[in-house]
C-alpha cells in the first residue's frame, strides 16, 4: 500500500485486478475490507513478468510480498527481480521474521503459546467465516502466508539466486537513498529485512 510517486509500483493480488479491470466495483469492495490501492500502482505478478527491461532497474523492493509466495513462485520472483536489476543494483526486502516468532513462542509461558504464534505468523485459520464477503476474500485475497524465513534461509535463497553482499538490514540504512521514499517502519518492525546486490 506504499506506492511513492518516486517508485513503479506492482501489486499482482487478484483483488487489485479485479478493481483495475472493473473499477465501479472499487467502492464495494473497499466497503467489505478490500484495500483502497493507491492510484498510481500497476498491475504486475513478479512471478511471471514484469513490464521491465533486463538489467534496467537501479532498486527493487519487496515489503511483505515474498511470504506469501509458495517455494516455486517465491525462487521465480528472486530471479525475475535479478534478471531486473543492473549490475551494482541494490534490492532490499522485508518479510516477517521467522526466528523472532518462534524465539517468542518457545519462550512463551502461555497455554495459548501455540495459537498466538498461528496468528501472529499468519498461518494456520483461526476461525472459518461463512458469508459472502469472507467467501470473495478467499477466492480474490492472498492474505495467507505460504512460506517463513529466518535470515540463515533467505540468505541462502539470495545466494543461490545470484546476488551478493547479503546482510540483515534495518529500517532505512541504506546508502541508496530513493529507499528512503518507500520503507515504512511499521513494516519493519520485529520482522527481517535484508539488503543485497546484482554483482557489478
Amino acid at each position: 500500500m506504499c506506492a511513492p510517486p518516486t517508485w513503479r509500483n506492482f501489486d499482482a493480488g487478484p483483488a487489485f485486478l479485479l478493481e483495475k479491470r472493473l473499477p465501479f466495483l472499487r467502492k464495494a469492495l473497499v466497503n467489505r475490507g478490500f484495500p483502497d490501492y493507491p492510484a498510481n500502482i500497476e498491475y504486475g505478478d513478479v512471478t511471471k513478468e514484469l513490464p521491465i527491461a533486463e538489467q534496467s532497474a537501479r532498486g527493487a523492493y519487496c515489503s511483505h510480498v515474498l511470504e506469501h509466495l509458495a517455494l516455486n513462485e517465491f525462487r521465480a520472483a528472486l530471479a525475475n527481480v535479478f534478471r531486473y536489476l543492473a549490475p551494482g543494483g541494490t534490492f532490499r526486502l522485508v518479510v516477517p521474521d521467522l526466528d523472532w516468532l518462534a524465539n517468542k513462542y518457545v519462550t512463551s509461558d502461555s497455554t495459548d503459546a501455540s495459537l498466538t504464534f498461528l496468528k501472529d505468523a499468519n498461518l494456520g485459520m483461526l476461525q472459518r467465516n461463512r458469508g459472502a464477503a469472507d467467501m470473495l476474500k478467499a477466492i480474490f485475497g492472498r492474505s495467507q502466508h505460504l512460506t517463513m524465513w529466518d535470515y540463515k534461509g533467505m540468505s541462502a535463497e539470495l545466494a543461490m539466486a545470484g546476488f551478493t553482499q547479503i546482510r540483515r538490514a534495518s529500517f532505512k540504512d541504506s546508502s541508496d537513498v530513493r529507499f528512503l521514499d518507500v520503507e515504512d517502519s511499521d513494516r519493519w518492525k520485529n520482522c527481517l529485512g535484508v539488503e543485497c546486490f546484482r554483482p557489478g
